[in-house]
């Protein structure tokens, strides 16, 4: 006769559910062997869904108004600042950004840099997924065609 233990499971924590959802849209994206330029725009089209859904169960803004997220975080971006993130989103190069938006590309450098500084990203990928968590920039904002803005 054996005495089998009752086996308690617990339900996951919201960060093991977001760190299960982030690593399959991650391998989604990655087994899709994209050209280098879509693979934002693809990443942020599979996790985005799982951001969002995070979101609305409350933990991401449940950390927000509790004060847990980087004051970095509390400040805005300028609609400049937004134009050229949408488009970094999508992929382009500073030069083909500052084609697009009719600046030089050391002024789209100039945007990058303060909107690392607000956001404290360290990157240009790093910045989009802290944008999008605390959403300054949606996916519709990404994969909507641009406006002429020149």
């Amino acid at each position: 006769m054996s005495l089998a233990q009752p086996t308690e499971t617990r339900p996951p924590t919201w960060r093991e559910e977001l760190t299960l959802d982030l690593a399959d849209a991650t391998d989604k994206t990655r087994a899709a062997w994209l050209p280098r330029r879509n693979v934002v725009a693809t990443y942020l089209r599979a996790v985005t869904p799982h951001l969002e859904a995070a979101f609305h169960r409350g933990r991401l803004g449940d950390l927000r108004d509790r004060g847990m997220l980087p004051p970095s975080l509390t400040h805005p971006l300028t609609g400049r600042e937004k134009q050229v993130i949408v488009r970094v989103a999508r992929g382009m190069s500073n030069a083909e950004t500052g084609v697009d938006l009719c600046l030089a590309e050391d002024t789209i450098k100039t945007h990058l840099q303060r909107i690392y500084k607000k956001t404290g990203a360290n990157d240009r990928a790093h910045a989009v997924a802290l944008l999008l968590i605390r959403g300054d920039i949606t996916a519709a904002d990404v994969l909507e065609p641009l406006d002429d803005d020149c």
